[in-house]
């Protein structure tokens, strides 16, 4: 049986921080979302995998970015080519093990927050669907250009807070993990997250067919 844990080689950095100093950080905040929501404990940390690690359970909202070297990421069974610039988002319950190349192993920067976080951040108007799914598989993305530069620089950002813990530490990352919220959603094709409408295209473009073979 798999445990929880996370690919060896890798060196947690936790971010915490007391909720009654957080209210102060997100002042007129709701009591929900500020009881219920904010993230108290956001961990970051860089991996290098020279090896095939072991499967392990995801069970945290986790954004992984390879920062050098290539390899494959094995995603509930299926796999993902992985290079530079790679931005994977992993949901609880997603079953993964990482497979570096022998020429250029993988180095791989994750950041982790509570769950519920993730909930109260896909609320927020970056989807703008009226029926929105989780799919089974994860979103993963190819970066370039200047949303790779986001992408790195908020991870930059989650590294520095997790060592440095600054006052404002869960503001700061609440706004990173945005960021790759929002590249996440502008980089997936929008039927991802709603495929109902994928299919409603679809079946417009079945009736103009049949109404050509009508006419013909």
């Amino acid at each position: 049986m798999a445990k929880d844990t996370q690919p060896s080689g890798d060196t947690d950095n936790n971010i915490s921080q007391d909720p009654i100093s957080s209210r102060t950080v997100f002042s007129g905040a709701h009591d929900y979302f500020i009881n219920n929501v904010l993230p108290d404990n956001i961990q970051a940390h860089i991996t290098k995998i020279q090896a095939p690690t072991s499967y392990a359970n995801n069970r945290d909202q986790t954004f992984i970015l390879v920062r050098s070297g290539k390899g494959k990421a094995l995603i509930n069974g299926v796999e993902y080519n992985l290079k530079p610039n790679t931005l994977i988002n992993l949901g609880p319950f997603h079953r993964y093990r990482f497979l570096p190349s022998k020429e250029a192993p993988l180095e791989i920067a994750e950041a982790r927050m509570n769950s519920s976080t993730y909930v109260y951040m896909i609320a927020n108007p970056y989807l703008k669907c009226e029926q929105m799914v989780v799919p089974s598989q994860p979103p993963v993305v190819h970066l370039s250009g200047l949303s790779a530069q986001i992408a790195n620089q908020s991870m930059d950002g989650l590294l520095y807070e997790a060592k440095n813990k600054s006052s404002d530490q869960i503001h700061l990352c609440f706004c990173y993990m945005m960021d790759f919220l929002g590249i996440i959603t502008d980089q997936m094709p929008k039927e991802y997250f709603s495929p109902t409408e994928k299919i409603e295209k679809k079946t417009k473009t079945e009736q103009k067919i049949e109404k050509k073979d009508k006419k013909k």
